[in-house]
């Protein structure tokens, strides 16, 4: 049971801590959001996919400068025998963002998220990433 709560803990943390780190580089160091991802990461952009890293980093480099605010922030560990015992964790994110020529906007984004062996210790790679815009129902 320890070790169960220990990683809803460490998905709980991660998740902020990923969510503060992934909108920060989005509307600050676009450029470099990209390097977040996997390889082979997938994107679904409003019902649009992007399948790899590099279209996933074109698409972004045609959206206009972002302001996000982040709202609610969730994260749950996927169980290891869903995932060979890889690290994975599912952050779910809404807030608001504003692209520059639009109004704000209600958003919601959900991540797939693996542990990766970095220089300086394990660090989080994008598998797959969901957004969508809220639409107003009239």
């Amino acid at each position: 049971m320890t070790d169960k709560r220990s990683k809803v803990d460490l998905s709980g943390q991660s998740g902020i801590d990923f969510s503060k780190l992934f909108y920060e580089t989005m509307d600050k160091k676009r450029h470099l959001v990209s390097n977040l991802y996997l390889d082979t990461a997938t994107l679904v952009w409003n019902g649009n996919p992007y399948q790899g890293k590099e279209n996933i980093s074109k698409f972004y480099e045609t959206l206009p400068v972002s302001s996000t605010d982040i709202r609610s922030v969730d994260a749950q560990p996927i169980l290891d025998e869903y995932v060979q015992g890889q690290t994975t964790v599912l952050v779910s994110v809404s807030g608001i963002v504003k692209f520059t020529g639009r109004s704000s906007t209600l958003y919601s984004e959900s991540f797939l998220l693996t542990a990766q062996q970095g220089s300086s210790g394990n660090v989080w790679k994008i598998v797959s990433d969901c957004f969508r815009f809220h639409e107003t129902l009239s």
